[in-house]
């Protein structure tokens, strides 16, 4: 691969990792080839929509100036923001290029929702299919195409809804029964869209990934739900689990995207599930980064469990981690200089390799 020569031993190390066989922790670190700092436009596909070719041309001009060590890799993905389900199945979208993140949001009822359908001409759809099917070409030999973020069935329903959360949550209580039919309906949507990018990305010979940055040679996809911070332990069990469950049993690897302490009170349900490989950690605004001591009893507490953890650490931040927790672990981060990437990787080739 032009931007990362040494993939193929990369590769063999995740398949190691995500079997469990891998002596060491992955290490994902990227910095630059010169002394600017490293820069990944990863709203690309929106700021330039809907100029595919301009985005495409402008990540790929930003990866030639970058260094990926370990088993980091350039990873192209069609971000349209997290929902692009919910803009497939008829979401208005806003791309907020300042705070750099898109809205998704609806004016559909529960009843106008259980008749929802896969689209082909809807424009979102063709937007990000024909970006895929660029990707795909202009990728080969360069970089990886990575899935756009779906989301899932039950955050897209409440984006589809409209009032955000309060729609879907005055539906799980007034109309339970329904509100379960199109959350299994949106979910059977999801995995045909996802499907459908399968033949576009062609994954067969591409592989999975996916924004998190973690390669699959089988069938895998980053599992998530903003919305599961409304709910109680209680009504997460009835209306959400049974849809991860179903979500892990029908892709080969997953990562759950535990997203600040809100989602905590959940963890042990989401832990109780066989199935699942691996929690992603990312603490959130406002609090201690992913490095810091306070959360390694959280991820002793995810290994102990039988499960691999993910997360995104300052560079100053990485061996301390590695100290505590130095195997099942996929620890990335980005340096901002050489200087400060060699020192590091110094450190790390002493201790793992």
């Amino acid at each position: 691969m032009l931007y990362k020569e040494d993939w193929e031993e990369a590769k063999r190390a995740f398949e190691e990792w995500w079997e469990g066989t891998l002596e060491r922790p992955l290490i994902q670190v990227i910095y630059p080839r010169d002394e600017k700092p490293p820069k990944i436009d990863s709203w690309a596909f929106m700021r330039y929509y809907p100029d595919f070719e301009e985005a495409l041309r402008r990540i790929l001009q930003q990866f030639s100036k970058m260094i990926f060590w370990g088993e980091a890799y350039p990873n192209v993905w069609v971000n349209l923001g997290p929902g692009s389900l919910a803009a497939y199945l008829g979401a208005e979208v806003k791309f907020d290029p300042e705070a750099n993140t898109s809205w998704f949001s609806g004016n559909l009822s529960l009843e106008n929702l259980e008749n929802v359908d896969f689209d082909p001409d809807n424009d979102w759809w063709r937007y990000t299919r024909r970006a895929y099917e660029a990707a795909s070409k202009q990728c080969r030999g360069k970089a990886v195409v990575a899935f756009t973020d779906l989301l899932d069935a039950v955050t897209v329903t409440a984006q589809l809804m409209g009032n955000f959360p309060t729609g879907l949550l005055r539906g799980m209580f007034t109309e339970k029964g329904r509100a379960k039919r199109v959350l299994r309906r949106v979910q059977d949507l999801l995995f045909r869209y996802y499907e459908e990018l399968c033949r576009v990305i062609n994954t067969e010979e591409n592989g999975y990934s996916t924004w998190a940055g973690i390669w699959s040679a089988k069938k895998h996809f980053i599992l998530q739900c903003d919305f599961m911070v409304y709910l109680s332990p209680a009504m997460f069990r009835e209306f959400i689990l049974p849809l991860i469950v179903e979500e892990c049993e029908y892709f080969d690897r997953t990562i759950w995207h535990l997203d600040g302490p809100l989602e905590l009170p959940h963890l042990d349900s989401l832990l109780s599930i066989n199935e699942l490989d691996c929690i992603q950690w990312v603490p959130g605004e406002g609090n201690p980064n992913s490095g810091e001591e306070c959360w390694i009893p959280l991820y002793k507490k995810i290994q102990e469990r039988g499960k691999l953890i993910q997360i995104m650490v300052p560079p100053e931040k990485v061996m301390r981690v590695l100290a505590r927790i130095p195997r099942g672990i996929a620890i990335r981060t980005t340096c901002s200089s050489n200087e400060e990437a060699r020192s590091l990787i110094k450190k790390i080739k002493e201790r793992f390799f």
